[in-house]
C-alpha cells in the first residue's frame, strides 16, 4: 500500500497539464423543423459524455434552464440532446464538471434546419483516475409519490452531467425509506454514480447532523425531529422568546443519538451550517431562528463527537464557517472538512448539484465505506472550482498525522483552475495555526495551474491548511486571513466588500504533533451528586445509580443515604434507581442547570445581547467566543448535581430508544 501512495505522490507532483486543446467541434445542417441536435463525447477517448449545456440567445439570455438560478440544461447520460429554436445567433457552451475544459462556441440556426453538432471536451484533471469522488450527502429528494423513479432518474441525469459521482439522500428518500432503499436506489447506481440513504438527524434546536454510511433511520427518524421546536416557536406566529421550561425537549440528546448511530451503523456524522442562524418572519413579527451547531462545545469535552464539518455551504467562501473550523483545530482536535448544498434537486433549489463539492479520496472503488473511511483519515477537498492536491515530502497525505521533530520537510502544492475555460489562479495560500503562512498572489499571471513548494520545520503542534482561489477572488489580499476578518466584521470595523461567493478549494489539514502528544482527552467529570425526594425535598434512601456511555453500562455506584462522589466520562449518563420511585435517566448535557443555561442562551440568541453583537454581526455570522468552549469545560469539570426524582420529558423516550440497538444491554429498564 505504501508503495502505491508514494507513486501517486510522484505522479501528483509531476502533473502540469499543457492544455493541448484537444477539443472538437463538428456541424452539418439538414433540413427539418429549426433547430439543434447535439452530442457531447469526451475528446481523447470519443466516449459519450454527459454534460450541462449552456444556450444563450443574441440578447445574451439563457434558453430552457433547469434550475431558475444556475443557468443551463442536462444533455442525456449518452451525452445527447435536441432542443427546437426560432433561428438566430447563439452562443452554446459545454461543461462537464470541474474536470473537463468547458468550450463556448457560436452557433447559427437557420429556418427549417436542424443543426446537428458533436462537441469534443477536453479532460482537464483526471480526478476519478487519481482515486479521488465527490458527492453531496445533506441531499433533500422530498415527494409525494412512493416510490419517485423518475425523482432519481433526473437526479441521476443531473449529477453525472455535473461530474457528481454520489448522493446520499435525505428526507423524502425519493419515496423510498428504511426498508426499501436498497433494491430502489441498485436500480439508479453503478460505478458511474452512486445512490445511498442518508438523513438529516437529530434535527433539533440545539443543531443537526447529516450522515455518510448511514443505512437506516431505524424508524426513529420522525422521533429525531424537534417537532415541539418547529410547531411551537418556529412556525409560530406569536411566539419570539422561549427557555427549555417554556418549550420543553421531549427527545433524546443529540450527544447520546449520534454515538449510538455512529457506532451501530458504522457510519460518520457531519456538522452542517455550523454557524447559520437568520431572522424569520412570521406574520407580523420576526424572531431569531438557528440551525448553530450549539452541541459543538459538548462534543469537544466529549474528545469529539462528530467526525466532519461543513466548511463551504450556502456561500462557497463562509469565513465565520472556516473559523470555526481554525478554531477546532487550534484546540488540538482533528476535524476533517466537508461541504454540502442542503437541497440540490428542485429547480427554485439555491445551490444545485455541483455548485460546492467534497472530493473523497476512495481508490479504485466508488463505495460508501471508502467514502466513510475516506472521512474519518481526512482525505478530502471541499470547492466550488479549484483543484489542490498536496504532500508532504511525497509521503505524507492531508489527513497524517507528522512528526513534529524539527526536520526540515518540503510541502508540495499543485493547484488547478477549475475547468471553465476562463478560469484562472488568483491565489494559494497556506495556513498554519489559523493565521497565514504563505501567500502566493498569482492574480497578474492568470495561470490556470501552478505548482510550489514550502520547505517546513516544525517542533510543535501544528496543522497545516492550502488554499486556492479561482479568478473570482478578494481585491486586497489583506482580506485572505479569514479570522482577522471575522474579528473585524465581530468588532464592527471590516470596511472590505464581502467576497463570499468566490471560487475557492481548501484541503483537510496536515498535523504535526510533537512525541508523545495525541489528541486532547475526553474531559472527566467529577460529580457531587444528591438524590432529593420530589415532596419533601430531601435526600433519598438507598438510591443505585448506574452509568452508561454510548448503552453499556461502564460503573455502578450506591447513593445510600441520597448522596453519591464520583468520576465519569462528561458525556456518559445516569440511570438512577430507587424504592418506589420512578427509574429516570439523566445527563450533564441536558439536565444539569449550568450546562442547560449555556446551551439554551445560546439556541435562543440571547449570547447576541453581549458586546452588542446583534448590532455588528449578521445572519450565519458567530464568532468563536459565543460557543463558550472554556466556561463549557469549566462547568462541566466538576458538578454540584441536584436531581429531584421525578420524571421529565425524555424519561419516556428511554427504552424505545434502546430498543434500536439490539445485542449487548445492561439492565437499563424498569
Amino acid at each position: 500500500m505504501k508503495i502505491k501512495i508514494l507513486a501517486l505522490f510522484v505522479f501528483l507532483s509531476g502533473l502540469v497539464l499543457t492544455g493541448n486543446n484537444r477539443a472538437t467541434f463538428r456541424a452539418t445542417y439538414t433540413s427539418g423543423v429549426s433547430g439543434i441536435n447535439g452530442k457531447i463525447v469526451d475528446a481523447v477517448s470519443g466516449e459519450p459524455l454527459p454534460a450541462r449545456i449552456i444556450l444563450k440567445d443574441e440578447n445574451g439570455n439563457a434558453i430552457d434552464s433547469y434550475y431558475n438560478v444556475y443557468p443551463g440544461f442536462f444533455s442525456e447520460e449518452d451525452g445527447t440532446f435536441h432542443k427546437n429554436l426560432t433561428p438566430g445567433a447563439y452562443s452554446l457552451t459545454a461543461t462537464h464538471g470541474i474536470d473537463y475544459i468547458s468550450r463556448t462556441y457560436p452557433v447559427s440556426i437557420k429556418k427549417d434546419t436542424v443543426l446537428t453538432i458533436e462537441i469534443g471536451l477536453e479532460p482537464w484533471v483526471p480526478l476519478r483516475k487519481l482515486g479521488w469522488v465527490n458527492g453531496d450527502g445533506h441531499a433533500h429528494l422530498y415527494t409525494e409519490k412512493h416510490p419517485d423513479d423518475s425523482m432519481l432518474t433526473t437526479v441521476r441525469r443531473i449529477c453525472r452531467a455535473q461530474g457528481v459521482d454520489f448522493i446520499s439522500t435525505n428526507q423524502g428518500w425519493a419515496g423510498y425509506n428504511d426498508d426499501n432503499w436498497r433494491a430502489g436506489y441498485a436500480r439508479f447506481s453503478d460505478q458511474k454514480f452512486y445512490l445511498h440513504y442518508g438523513a438529516e438527524m437529530p434535527k433539533y434546536r440545539t443543531g443537526h447532523t447529516w450522515w455518510l454510511g448511514l443505512n437506516s433511520c431505524r424508524h426513529y427518524f420522525d422521533a429525531a425531529m424537534d417537532t415541539t421546536y418547529e410547531n411551537q416557536y418556529y412556525q409560530s406566529p406569536e411566539r419570539t422568546k422561549w427557555d427549555f421550561a417554556s418549550l420543553p425537549f421531549p427527545n433524546i440528546p443529540a450527544v447520546e443519538l449520534v454515538p449510538r448511530f455512529k457506532k451501530a451503523e458504522k457510519a460518520v456524522a457531519l456538522i452542517p451550517h455550523p454557524t447559520s442562524w437568520w431572522w424569520q418572519k412570521r406574520g407580523n413579527i420576526e424572531k431569531y431562528t438557528t440551525n448553530v451547531c450549539e452541541y459543538l462545545p459538548f462534543s469537544l469535552a466529549a474528545g469529539g463527537i462528530w467526525d466532519g464539518i461543513v466548511v463551504m455551504g450556502y456561500d462557497s467562501d463562509h469565513y465565520f464557517y472556516q473559523n470555526l473550523w481554525f478554531h477546532i483545530l487550534n484546540e488540538g482536535y482533528r476535524m476533517t472538512p466537508v461541504s454540502e448544498l442542503d437541497g440540490g434537486y428542485g429547480k427554485n433549489n439555491k445551490f444545485p448539484y455541483g455548485s460546492m463539492r467534497v472530493y473523497y479520496r476512495v481508490g479504485n472503488t466508488l463505495s460508501m465505506d471508502s467514502i466513510v473511511d475516506a472521512v474519518k483519515k481526512g482525505r478530502t477537498f471541499v470547492t466550488s472550482g479549484p483543484i489542490v492536491f498536496a504532500d508532504i515530502d511525497s509521503s505524507y497525505q492531508t489527513g497524517d498525522i507528522i512528526p513534529a521533530d524539527g526536520r526540515s520537510r518540503t510541502l508540495h502544492i499543485s493547484a488547478f483552475a477549475s475547468g471553465d475555460e476562463q478560469d484562472y489562479l488568483s491565489y494559494i495560500i497556506v495556513f498554519r495555526n489559523g493565521a497565514i503562512h504563505t501567500v502566493w498572489d498569482l492574480r497578474r499571471q492568470k495561470l490556470r495551474q501552478s505548482r510550489k513548494q514550502l520547505e517546513i520545520n516544525e517542533d510543535a503542534r501544528a496543522w497545516y491548511v492550502i488554499k486556492a482561489y479561482g479568478k473570482n477572488a478578494w481585491e486586497n489580499p489583506e482580506h485572505l486571513d479569514v479570522m482577522a476578518v471575522c474579528k473585524q466584521i465581530q468588532d464592527g470595523t471590516f470596511s472590505g466588500v464581502n467576497h463570499n461567493e468566490s471560487t475557492v478549494c481548501l484541503t483537510s489539514p496536515f498535523y504535526y504533533r510533537p512525541d508523545g502528544m495525541n489528541d486532547p482527552k475526553p474531559l472527566s467529570s467529577r460529580i457531587n451528586l444528591t438524590l432529593i425526594h420530589p415532596v419533601t425535598k430531601q435526600p433519598v434512601k438507598n438510591a443505585s445509580i448506574d452509568i452508561l456511555l454510548c448503552g453499556e453500562k461502564i460503573n455502578q455506584v450506591g447513593a445510600p443515604s441520597g448522596k453519591a462522589e464520583f468520576t465519569m466520562p462528561v458525556n456518559a449518563y445516569l440511570v438512577i434507581r430507587c424504592e418506589n420511585m420512578p427509574v429516570i435517566r439523566r445527563s450533564l448535557y441536558l439536565d444539569y442547570r449550568p450546562h442547560q443555561e449555556i446551551l439554551e442562551n445560546f439556541a435562543n440568541g440571547n449570547w447576541q445581547k453581549q458586546n452588542n453583537r446583534k448590532g455588528s454581526l449578521g445572519p450565519g455570522q458567530v464568532p468563536w467566543e459565543a460557543f463558550q468552549f472554556e466556561k463549557t469545560r469549566e462547568v462541566l469539570s466538576k458538578a454540584d448535581w441536584n436531581i429531584e426524582l421525578k420524571s421529565n420529558e425524555r424519561d419516556n423516550q428511554w427504552q424505545s430508544f434502546d430498543a434500536l440497538f439490539p445485542g449487548k444491554k445492561s439492565d437499563l429498564h424498569d
